[in-house]
């Protein structure tokens, strides 16, 4: 053999070898890659598994009111059995138990859990500096706090088919989802306060030593809710300095608080000026020293007062997503496929409008309607007269006996009915039309379906006011008082004001509904008792008036801007069975 043909087999071997070496890493690299698209797939369907499952879960907890999470956990597992494309035959749950205990934000419980190839832990609650958080920084605004996160963690172990070739065996890639549950648009709560001023300042404000206190019943907490995003309070011209979308003004001991149960469920502050909108002022939103600045407790023989209400501003507000306008009661109770804009600034109709959604149910306009029966000119159709019998001023000298009782509907055809000094007026069994101001003096009253009670009543007031003097007292029983374009009046003396929404029918649990601009006031008699919903959606502002006692209420109030003013305390209580309930909560992703 010579030596090139020599040469010429050693390099064909040669050859042979290197040719099968790039076969063999050719066929691993393919098979890696292979393997490593099912791995894609894993950690894809992975992700929308543990996203399902935590948004699921955290839906479960009541995030203001301190829910156990244990429900939660269930959830989210079996959200998890629903949505893992191969669990297996086998597994082993979480024990969901573990998190029946109340929430401590200090301390994450975690419960491990398998199905098949996949291994799962559950988290809750999720501190600022847990590693489902990550390394990117914490937003107060959009992150909460830890007993409102719920996480969902997964890895799948999956033994390579083709990539054992090089060396690899298996893998378990590892993903993680964290939710949050908080205010925004969600179930419905019952807010005994909505106040709707969309931008200013003092949307929600206490004078001298005037206090607002909104109570809890039995497991319901307080709830105060603030539509306004602060952004025309960092203006000085047209706020003045230093104010805020909520706001315990003065140095006398005023303050805003919402009451938790007595359980511990917390009660919460909502405000929109805390949404992190880029329209909206966070620092505008309440007045930080409030937080601190110490005031005699709102009762110092209850116990469930929690010692950090005893500041002028309890709890720290917290943001929501979106406003929630006058929404639920046009839904309720005016139920229409539009609605106009709600104005953004009454003191500049050119400011713009924040729109209202359209009702969602099917179209119940029971105000448009009520508006089209008795809202015209002249007789709305009612059989009685008032100037036919009675004259337009009831006092001692052209009622001498001191009491008028009429039955059935009426008609008041007067330009302002004024009952004088200790005169009685009774509608008793109808409705009434007023044409004007309905005004009550000193000593005199107006009692609308008395008891016995045989049905709700409507008192519709077409133009002019609602007034209330001295001394003065109105009875209004299972009656909704309809204001064309007057307002509310009744600050007078230490006469009482009973004043019961329907129970029934198309205004079920309404009170008043006006729509002027113009204050309203309402002054805090001892003898006051309030039930219903108060909607004043333009009122600015509505007046309650504390007068050195505590003002208490059932009502639910919603309107533009409230004012607490006076020596006295006005509480107010959540009350499931006569308030409408507004959304306020929705779950959001946030890791």
């Amino acid at each position: 053999m010579s030596l090139r043909s020599s040469r010429v087999s050693s390099e064909s071997g040669a050859a042979i070898i290197v040719v099968a070496f790039v076969l063999v890493l050719l066929i691993g690299v393919s098979a890696l890659a292979v393997d490593l698209a099912a791995v894609r797939v894993d950690i894809r369907s992975n992700r929308l598994a543990a996203d399902a499952a935590a948004t699921a879960g955290a839906a479960s907890i009541d995030p203001l009111s301190g829910n156990l999470a244990d429900t939660a956990c269930e959830v989210a597992w079996d959200y998890l059995m629903l949505n893992l494309p191969d669990e297996g035959t086998t597994s082993s749950p979480p024990n969901c138990a573990e998190f029946a205990a109340a929430c401590d934000p200090t301390a994450a419980r975690t419960e491990t859990a398998s199905a098949g190839p996949y291994s799962i832990e559950i988290t809750h609650p999720i501190p600022d500096g847990h590693p489902l958080m990550g390394t990117q920084p914490i937003n107060a605004l959009f992150d909460g706090v830890a007993c409102q996160r719920f996480g969902v963690s997964i890895s799948r172990t999956r033994e390579f088919r083709f990539a054992s070739i090089l060396g690899f065996d298996a893998t378990a890639p590892w993903v993680a989802s964290v939710a949050k549950i908080g205010a925004g648009v969600g179930a419905g709560e019952v807010v005994p306060l909505l106040v709707l001023e969309p931008i200013s300042c003092d949307a929600v404000f206490t004078s001298g030593q005037g206090k607002l206190t909104v109570s809890y019943y039995m497991e319901t907490p307080g709830f105060t809710v603030v539509d306004s995003n602060a952004s025309k309070t960092s203006n000085p011209e047209r706020c003045g300095n230093n104010s805020y979308s909520i706001d315990s003004k003065g140095t006398q001991n005023g303050w805003i608080r919402a009451i938790p149960t007595p359980s511990g469920i917390p009660s919460a502050i909502l405000s929109y000026a805390l949404s992190g909108d880029s329209n909206a002022v966070a620092d505008s939103a309440y007045d930080p020293s409030d937080l601190t600045s110490p005031v005699d407790q709102a009762d110092i023989s209850d116990p469930t007062e929690p010692a950090a209400s005893y500041f002028r501003l309890y709890p720290r507000p917290i943001g929501m997503s979106r406003r929630i306008t006058r929404a639920p009661i046009d839904w309720r109770y005016n139920c229409k496929a539009a609605y106009p804009g709600y104005h953004i600034d009454l003191g500049d109709p050119g400011a713009g409008t924040i729109p209202i959604e359209p009702c969602p149910d099917p179209a119940a306009p029971h105000i448009d309607n009520l508006i089209a029966t008795y809202g015209g000119a002249g007789n709305p159709g009612f059989a009685n007269f008032w100037t036919t019998s009675y004259p337009c001023t009831v006092d001692d000298i052209t009622n001498p006996s001191g009491s008028i009782t009429v039955t059935g509907n009426w008609y008041v055809d007067c330009p302002s009915l004024v009952i004088g000094n200790t005169q009685v007026v009774t509608f008793s069994g109808g409705d009434v039309v007023f044409d004007g101001t309905v005004d009550i003096r000193t000593f005199a009253s107006l009692i609308v379906n008395p008891s016995p009670l045989l049905a709700d009543r409507i008192v519709y007031i077409r133009s002019g006011d609602l007034l209330k003097g001295a001394q003065s007292s109105i009875t209004l029983n299972q009656t909704f008082v309809y204001l064309g374009d007057g307002v509310l009046d009744m600050t007078g003396g230490s006469g009482g004001l009973i004043w019961t929404a329907p129970v029934a029918g198309n205004f079920e649990d309404l009170a008043l509904w006006s729509e002027s601009p113009s204050p309203h006031q309402i002054g805090g008699q001892a003898g006051n008792t309030l039930t219903g919903t108060f909607f004043t959606p333009m009122a600015s502002p509505f007046s309650l008036t504390g007068q050195g006692g505590q003002f208490q209420t059932d009502a639910q109030f919603l309107t533009r801007r409230l004012e607490i003013k006076g020596q006295g305390e006005i509480r107010m209580h959540p009350d499931p069975d006569r308030q409408t309930l507004i959304p306020i909560r929705e779950v959001r992703l946030i890791r």
